[in-house]
């Protein structure tokens, strides 16, 4: 069995290459770095999201419109965009969804660094 203490814990934390936990947390990871990167491209072209959000009948419409050029969110990214509260335009809220990003991205290079690491001495001990 493969075993590697985890990057952001203490050292008595186990990482166990052999449970589904790593696979779920990098799940999960992944799902939300998609999600914070389309509110972020939201944000970044707000003037658009909202001319789209403002001119279609009800929120079914803005959803599809959202799926479609010029912004090809994913239907997860759409909704998280239609979510949005307005107070989430502010410099602050930005900030925050770009912080959050590079901790995930982070976290997600260093799982799967482990990962590799643990692939390399099973195969090449």
């Amino acid at each position: 069995m493969a075993a590697f203490g985890l990057v952001d814990e203490p050292m008595t934390t186990v990482l166990d290459l052999t449970s589904p936990a790593v696979s779920g947390e990098l799940t999960q990871i992944q799902a939300r770095l998609h999600i914070v990167t389309g509110l972020l491209d939201a944000l970044g072209r707000v003037n658009e999201v909202n001319k789209i959000i403002q001119f279609s009948q009800d929120r079914s419409v803005a959803l599809l419109a959202l799926q479609h050029e010029p912004f090809r969110y994913t239907p997860g990214q759409a909704e998280a965009v239609l979510d949005m509260p307005l107070s989430s335009q502010a410099s602050d809220a930005s900030e925050r969804l770009r912080v959050e990003r590079d901790k995930l991205q982070r976290r997600r290079a260093a799982l799967r660094e482990h990962v590799m690491e643990a692939l390399s001495l099973h195969w090449f001990g």
